[in-house]
């Protein structure tokens, strides 16, 4: 026995700005924060999440289209919608997150130069950072 299934959409909490310089700006901005994240989903080094999350934010302040597709997406919009409901972040994500930033800063301990360990100390701290920000945030389902 089939069952037709509606296909469920989450509605986009939009602000869109009234002035169109304003709206092209974040458009813009939008599309280059996507293509930045799509860009990390290829590179190791790159993050995806944060470039992810600002292309919504930017769409939310300028194209409800560009952000209604986004939280809809198939692989971003769980992550999205997590984002703008709760500020939550799922699990494994924050994990990874930090294993890769604790890797990245192992990396350049060992690649720059002695006179340059100051830079990877100073990544270290802002990784450190990110990472406790990270576990404070609450667990996405």
């Amino acid at each position: 026995m089939s069952q037709n299934k509606k296909a469920f959409y989450y509605r986009p909490k939009t602000n869109q700005s009234s002035n169109p310089a304003v709206r092209w700006t974040f458009v813009i901005l939008g599309w280059l924060f996507f293509v930045l994240g799509i860009i990390g989903v290829m590179l190791p080094v790159m993050p995806t999440a944060p470039f992810i999350l600002l292309a919504a934010g930017c769409w939310a302040r300028s194209s409800r289209r560009f952000h209604f597709w986004l939280i809809n997406h198939k692989y971003f919009g769980k992550f999205v919608r997590d984002w703008e409901d709760n500020h939550a972040v799922p699990h494994y994500a924050k994990w990874l997150a930090s294993i890769m930033m604790a890797a990245s800063t192992v990396m350049l301990f060992y690649r720059l130069p002695e006179d340059m360990t100051w830079i990877a100390w100073l990544i270290a701290i802002v990784c450190s950072s990110v990472a406790i920000y990270l576990f404070r945030l609450p667990n996405a389902e």
